[in-house]
């Protein structure tokens, strides 16, 4: 029994000390997401802020298509923070969306192409130069427009950014420091658009820290149907489509195996060898149906009718192949003949032509057409030397 027992825990250290040198040598890392992203819970990220916000407004969701494709309506917040790659383009949508109702709050430290805000660098900051980047911020006197923030006290911030909104522009100052503007608001038709140059405010490590909250908490403070967190430009925008809802991987499998499957069915399909025509595609169309209708046509005694419409077909072809007029006479046609077929052809379609069946006005018995003239043998002998004219012509 004492054996069993140390058999037992020797196995269980055995399982520890392997779990724990698998741990310390392959020790899983969460992945290093870029700044300001609102489902980040790094110091950088902005999830803190996004959380508090979901419960004070009616629906906070995050927005991953560009600009043009915002949604209709009024009554909606978009905010981006620090968004990078704005074109010309976006701006005119963003502008165009908040004139119909919205409000847009962008937070930039270095905004670029906004021509309603003109910045500049502050007093000092150029000729500090380089040098303010590796000194630590302390936090300075901030000071708040009273129609912004009613709350009395002191309030404080550190300011990452080099530059300031002149405050000569057509904004609302929103809340300043001893060196410019800060936050300024402007009415763009039935909505408002506002630019925060304290994009690191929002962070999940500095949130918390000076009077960051209670400077940029009042900018979300009225009611909206909507708030829009923009991730497209932090890189994770995606086109919209049917499309869109599937996982990139899952659409180039199923494109793959889609051409596998035409090229498959093309496989199948295709023929490579020679094709056998089924007799059921000639019985009607060769021979036989040739014989079926010469056997119609002299069972209803229809010869003469059979021969006058032969006799048409090749003066019709005559006319295609010569110029020679349908109703020339055969002399005519012996004489167009004779410097294009032998002397014994030309002869024989002379005579083809030169008699002529009578034509028929109803059908008659096979016996009725025998006194006529029109025998079995004298019909296929004819049909014979009509369909050799026919078959030379033709062939010319």
């Amino acid at each position: 029994m004492k054996g069993l027992n140390k058999l037992h825990v020797g196995l269980a250290l055995s399982i520890l000390l392997f779990l724990a040198l698998g741990y310390g040598l392959v020790k899983p890392k969460l992945p290093d997401q870029p700044p300001y992203l609102s489902f980040s819970t790094d110091t950088d990220g902005t999830k803190a802020w996004k959380e508090l916000l979901t419960t004070k407004q009616a629906a906070v969701k995050e927005w991953r298509l560009d600009w043009k494709h915002l949604p209709g309506g009024t009554s909606m917040l978009l905010v981006a923070i620090q968004p990078s790659g704005v074109t010309k383009a976006d701006r005119e949508q963003l502008l165009e969306w908040v004139r119909k109702g919205n409000d847009a709050v962008l937070f930039d430290r270095e905004p670029e192409g906004w021509e309603m805000w003109e910045t500049e660098l502050a007093d000092g900051e150029e000729a500090r130069g380089n040098k303010a980047a590796n000194e630590k911020k302390t936090p300075s006197a901030m000071k708040a427009s009273p129609d912004y923030l009613q709350a009395e006290g002191k309030f404080t911030g550190t300011v990452e950014t080099p530059y300031r909104i002149q405050a000569s522009g057509a904004g609302q100052a929103l809340f300043e420091d001893e060196r410019g503007v800060l936050a300024s608001r402007i009415q763009e038709g039935a909505g408002s658009i506002t630019m925060v140059l304290t994009p690191t405010w929002m962070q999940n490590g500095t949130i918390d820290e000076a009077s960051h909250f209670e400077l940029i908490w009042p900018l979300f403070a009225k009611s909206w149907d909507a708030v829009w967190v923009d991730e497209t430009h932090h890189g994770f925008g995606t086109k919209p489509g049917l499309l869109a809802v599937y996982p990139a991987w899952l659409v180039l499998a199923s494109v793959q195996l889609g051409l596998a499957l035409l090229l498959w069915l093309w496989l199948r399909g295709k023929r490579f060898g020679s094709v056998h025509t089924p007799r059921a595609w000639t019985v009607r169309r060769g021979d036989e149906g040739v014989h079926a209708v010469a056997a119609w046509y002299e069972r209803l005694g229809y010869q003469r009718e059979a021969l006058a419409h032969q006799q048409l077909f090749l003066r019709q072809l005559l006319h295609q192949r010569w110029g020679l007029s349908p109703s020339a006479s055969a002399s005519q046609a012996a004489e167009a003949a004779r410097g294009r077929l032998p002397e014994a052809q030309a002869a024989q379609l002379a005579r083809l032509l030169a008699e002529p069946p009578a034509a028929g006005g109803g059908p008659e018995k096979p016996r009725a057409a025998k006194q006529r003239g029109v025998s079995t043998r004298a019909f296929v002998q004819r049909t014979r030397e009509m369909g050799e004219i026919i078959a030379y012509l033709e062939k010319e």
